[in-house]
């Protein structure tokens, strides 16, 4: 039995990519990808908005689940 919402998976990929020494470009791109597979839907993305000038390769993103959880994913 899952005991943790899919925000805490998400998290837990980020976490564990962590552990293993890759990057925070690494972790990043990890977390987004287990955002997608677990049906997260995004409903904020730092590069879209409408006052930014510049454009990351790692924006703040904002995910929703069906579960009621969400998490944010940023580059650190």
């Amino acid at each position: 039995m899952n005991t943790i919402n899919k925000a805490q998976e998400v998290k837990k990929a980020y976490v564990d990519a962590k552990y293993k020494n890759i990057s925070s470009e690494g972790c990043y791109a990890l977390a987004v990808a287990a955002a997608w597979e677990l049906g997260g839907v995004e409903v904020y993305n730092s590069n879209d908005d409408g006052n930014n000038r510049t454009y990351s390769f790692a924006p703040t993103r904002t995910f929703e689940f069906d579960d009621g959880s969400s998490v944010q994913v940023t580059c650190g």
